[in-house]
């Protein structure tokens, strides 16, 4: 007999903004300025962000993504280009700076062998405005699912490397220290961090959005 059980999600984006909000009131950041380096179509997390931001920036590989996130984010900005790469060659502020820096990345190895958001975070320093607190989210799966099947082997192969762990699931309070050297590693100064469940599957909590709250170091 096939397994053929409805897969149940259940988000709780209205939890990632309030915690949001509550990190831009408390150290005094500006109107959001917001860039999505990861933008898709706009429907999950950027049109929420959006409604939050005085402008927003989204930026996707997928030109056929412009028309869905036009009518999804009223306010917004369609860029179409290769993220990882942009960021990786840009100079510092050439594409703007911004105190709201989403990267909302595909779950699992994509594009030209890019996993998570595992290469672009190195480069968010080039965003920042030099003495601008600002925010920047992402997501992280502690819990990843369908780990077994065999197209998902190079995926958890990185996960490894990157989270310094065989473990599949991940204790979300010691990989912090894998995001602090990150962004230490970029002269930024982590002024708090902190994460909320973003999303259920089957009531697995599988989706947390972290949170940091950064500042460059004079």
């Amino acid at each position: 007999m096939g397994n053929n059980m409805e897969t149940i999600w259940e988000a709780k984006s209205e939890d990632v903004i309030k915690e949001m909000l509550r990190l831009k009131e408390e150290y005094g950041i500006k109107d959001f300025r917001a860039i999505e380096l990861y933008g898709g179509d706009g429907h999950t997390l950027s049109n929420k962000m959006a409604e939050q931001s005085i402008s927003f920036i989204g930026y996707d590989i997928n030109p056929a993504k412009e028309e869905g996130f036009r009518k999804n984010v009223l306010n917004g900005e369609f860029r179409c280009g290769d993220s990882v790469k942009m960021m990786e060659t840009m100079k510092e502020g050439e594409i703007g700076t911004y105190n709201l820096i989403s990267t909302d990345a595909p779950i699992c190895i994509y594009g030209d062998n890019y996993c998570e958001h595992f290469e672009i975070l190195n480069n968010i320093y080039k965003l920042l405005e030099q003495g601008e607190k600002i925010l920047c989210v992402f997501p992280v799966v502690p819990k990843p699912y369908d780990t077994d099947k065999e197209e998902n082997g190079a995926w958890m192969k990185r996960r490894a490397v990157f989270y310094r762990t065989e473990q599949v699931n991940l204790d979300l309070d010691k990989i912090y220290e894998i995001y602090d050297v990150i962004f230490r590693n970029q002269k930024l100064q982590i002024l708090e961090r902190s994460f909320v469940c973003r999303e259920y599957r089957n009531g697995v909590d599988w989706m947390y959005e972290y949170m940091y709250v950064l500042e460059k170091e004079e």
